[in-house]
């Protein structure tokens, strides 16, 4: 979901802010996202009707803003460090001052394009991609890029960040977070969908019809293998640099399908690794590319037959997951794209051969940008710390118990006490944790 510099408005589902506000029972969240690469961050208003799991979403608007060069070069440099196992640089303090002034450029600019009041915003959620590492014995933990005080101080909004670290306490892997809010997004009461994000790493996630907790409690969501990330970087090499990614597939299709390299990379170990599965930082798809390299100097394959394979390669293994770890129904059923893979061409048509009885929707199509999905989900993960209904599936992130997910900040008096009375105007289903979700 990480395609895209410039800014621009996504629409999912188009709302007259000045006639909207007037609406009984209707509340507003921000949600806030950070690009996996700390390049860009993006907002979106959605709209609530409802409470739990039984409410009714709507993104309102969105809005994409870069960040600057210098703080997204800190933080290859930090996240680099954290991969060697070094401790963290005083730059941990720039990158979070500066990325804290692009988050609240980015909520001013969504709300003033709105027209939506701050004082109808109940809280901002945010979700950036933190820096992680695993201790010995396999534990995780993290160091988020945001500063959630700073934020509410400089919006006067209440913020909820912090969404991976209860998770991880109860024994989860930290995510994905967004299964819960892309369901609540997106489901269908009547029949099952696939969500199939192709990003830089490509994850699946099942969306069960209904609604309620017997249907949430059978969402999944999980990494695939690597993405678009494996394109880029085998378009990257074929344009000498000059091209970061293969505008629509149209340098893939002018190559052929090796075979050889196909089954190679489908034969790799990490395709039987147990359920629940995710990486914080994506499937590493320079593996991958350097297996492809090694084995092109005695072959003597082109670049463009290896970015048209690649192409192959992650269709056959969406396809083959799908028809490993879902319903067999899926096969004939709605699949919903997004991510930057989403506009590529060859990619798509490749997934679409091989499921010819299911129907292929971009979620671009629906009036949903992906940056917008994003940002939309964090402000869904806010929404549902306030309202107390955990967003932690066991079957998506491992984790022994489901939790309220989330840490929240008061914004100024003013705000924090408007988001008081409407907690105490509020009664959550009572119900054992055990048994949620």
């Amino acid at each position: 979901m990480d395609r895209g510099g410039q800014r621009d408005i996504g629409m999912a589902s188009i709302l007259r802010f000045d006639s909207a506000q007037t609406v009984e029972g209707r509340r507003w969240v921000v949600g806030l996202h950070v690009s996996s690469d700390c390049r860009r961050v993006s907002s979106a208003a959605v709209a609530a009707v409802g409470r739990g799991l039984d409410v009714r979403l709507h993104i309102a608007g969105g809005v994409t803003v870069p960040v600057p060069a210098e703080i997204g070069g800190r933080f290859d440099e930090v996240a680099g460090e954290i991969g060697r196992g070094d401790s963290l640089p005083d730059q941990m303090a720039a990158i979070k001052s500066g990325l804290v002034e692009v988050q609240a450029a980015a909520v001013g600019e969504l709300l003033s394009r709105a027209n939506l009041p701050a004082g109808r915003v109940l809280a901002v959620g945010v979700l950036d991609p933190s820096l992680w590492s695993t201790e010995r014995g396999g534990l995780r933990d993290y160091w988020e890029l945001g500063d959630a005080a700073r934020l509410a101080e400089s919006t006067g909004l209440n913020v909820v960040d912090a969404f991976a670290a209860r998770d991880l306490a109860r024994g989860g892997l930290g995510g994905p977070l967004t299964a819960v809010p892309e369901w609540l997004l997106l489901r269908s009461v009547q029949r099952n969908q696939v969500l199939v994000d192709l990003g830089r790493t490509t994850r699946l996630t099942w969306l069960p019809a209904g609604t309620g907790n017997s249907s949430a409690a059978r969402i999944m969501s999980f990494d695939v293998g690597p993405g678009t990330g494996l394109l880029d970087l085998l378009t990257q090499r074929l344009s000498g640099g000059k091209q970061p990614f293969d505008h629509g597939g149209r340098l893939g299709v002018q190559g052929r399908r090796l075979t050889e390299l196909v089954d190679s990379w489908l034969a790799s170990p990490y395709f039987e690794t147990p359920l629940p599965r995710w990486n914080p930082g994506g499937v590493d798809a320079r593996a991958f590319f350097h297996d492809a390299m090694e084995k092109a100097i005695d072959a003597g394959w082109s670049v463009r037959d290896m970015l048209c394979s690649a192409a192959h390669f992650l269709a056959e293994a969406t396809v083959r997951t799908i028809q490993r770890f879902l319903p067999e129904s899926c096969l004939s059923g709605p699949i919903l794209v997004c991510g930057g893979g989403q506009h590529n061409g060859m990619l798509l048509r490749e997934i679409g051969v091989r499921l010819p009885r299911a129907e292929l929707v971009r979620v671009s199509e629906m009036g949903i940008a992906s940056e917008a999905l994003d940002a939309a989900s964090a402000g869904i993960l806010a929404l549902l710390h306030l309202d107390q209904v955990p967003a932690n599936p066991p079957s998506v992130t491992g984790t022994d118990l489901c939790r309220v997910l989330g840490r929240l900040t008061p914004g100024s008096p003013q705000n924090w006490q408007r988001l008081l009375n409407d907690l105490t105007g509020s009664t959550p289903a009572v119900r054992p944790l055990r048994s949620a979700l």
